[in-house]
């Protein structure tokens, strides 16, 4: 059963792995120019140290989770009296899943993650200066079941404290996005009906997980082992299905970015939210695809008027709407073109949401320097 936590850590390790490589990709794709930058990022002037903390939240919070699966390993296995560094290292990490946690859903649900302030991760800072830099120089790790010496129980008493403050924020966090969606659930009901029924359950899930913790705390240590269960068992599910490219909650992402649009819109034009709205439709509805959209189609879906888009592109993105439409098309296009060698280039203009082989060729010309034809060759 020890190896519960231990199988956990590994999973926990992988997804932090893969998802840290999926955001060195994607920032090498913007960087070079192959994909399509996100308009939301061009907005905000944001320190680059926070800005890729942020672009990173999924590899910090797997880390953090493997972190403390491998802890649990090491205080079941009496293996951490080996290496009494290793003690308390969890601490931190505990302190991190919370605000990661959320801003990992503001991510997801197209809030501003950007407004999460720093000192949402000041403790985990604050904890980590306490378990290394005033760890007592006599320090000991206690055997099991013995006594914790007088000079060392200041110390003790203050990490359990930190251990039990971590889990109250793990909960805390959950509990303020369980309202946030209930909030839309009211207010938008239709908006968020097919996504809301799994992630409550994934949220009463991880508030049992969450609330085994604190008991094994409180009552019974053995709880460990059936709350590491739990977490492992959902580390494995969200990495079966990552394997197999689905995801944990269909439609979820589409759905509460589309409620937060709405909810922008109650009280005015936000310009962050309309740019984010934007970029879902043409990332996730794939509108560009259709070969007729035009700007007062396109500024119906978002609820603006014409002259607005017009006005939010040229001024945010320094593009026109042909502009805007035309380099996701193109990008289209390029991906077919490697990925359906049995396609015509005809085929391929109009599957890319064109309609003039001209400006096609054209186009394309201008974006990769190369014909669309010549452009397969080269790859192959």
């Amino acid at each position: 059963m020890n190896l519960i936590p231990f199988a956990g850590f590994v999973v926990a390790l992988l997804l932090a792995v893969s998802h840290g490589i999926e955001t060195f990709q994607q920032m090498g794709e913007s960087k070079n120019g192959h994909s399509p930058e996100m308009p939301a990022q061009k907005l905000l002037g944001v320190n680059f140290y926070f800005r890729s903390f942020y672009r990173f939240t999924s590899t910090f919070l797997f880390l953090s989770l493997a972190i403390l699966q491998f802890h649990i390993y090491g205080e079941l296995t009496r293996e951490i009296n080996s290496f009494p560094f290793l003690f308390g290292i969890h601490i931190p990490f505990l302190l991190l899943i919370g605000p990661l946690s959320y801003i990992y859903f503001e991510e997801m649900s197209g809030g501003e993650i950007y407004k999460i302030r720093s000192y949402h991760f000041l403790p985990s800072i604050l904890s980590l200066i306490f378990v290394y830099l005033l760890r007592p120089k006599n320090f000991e790790l206690p055997l099991l079941h013995s006594q914790i010496p007088i000079e060392n129980l200041f110390y003790h008493t203050i990490i359990e404290s930190l251990l039990s403050i971590g889990v109250v924020s793990i909960f805390i966090y959950t509990v303020s996005i369980m309202i946030r969606v209930f909030r839309w659930k009211f207010d938008f009901k239709k908006s968020i009906e097919s996504s809301f029924l799994p992630f409550l359950f994934l949220l009463i899930y991880s508030l049992s997980v969450v609330v085994l913790f604190v008991l094994s705390q409180i009552v019974f240590m053995q709880l460990f082992l059936l709350a590491c269960v739990g977490l492992t068992s959902l580390l494995v599910l969200i990495l079966l299905l990552k394997i197999n490219g689905k995801e944990l909650i269909p439609n979820f992402k589409k759905e509460t970015r589309s409620v937060r649009y709405k909810e922008s819109r109650v009280n005015g034009i936000n310009v962050n939210q309309v740019l984010q709205r934007l970029d879902d439709l043409m990332n996730l509805d794939h509108l560009y695809l259709n070969e007729d959209l035009s700007l007062p189609i396109l500024s119906k879906h978002l609820g603006l008027h014409t002259h607005q888009l017009s006005e939010i592109l040229n001024s945010m993105l320094g593009c026109t709407f042909r502009n805007y439409i035309n380099q996701f098309r193109l990008q289209e296009a390029a991906r077919l073109l490697l990925e359906k060698p049995d396609m015509t280039i005809l085929s391929v203009i109009y599957a890319s949401g064109f309609n003039s082989k001209s400006s096609f060729h054209k186009l394309f010309q201008e974006r990769f320097g190369i014909s669309p034809q010549n452009y397969r060759s080269k790859i192959d």
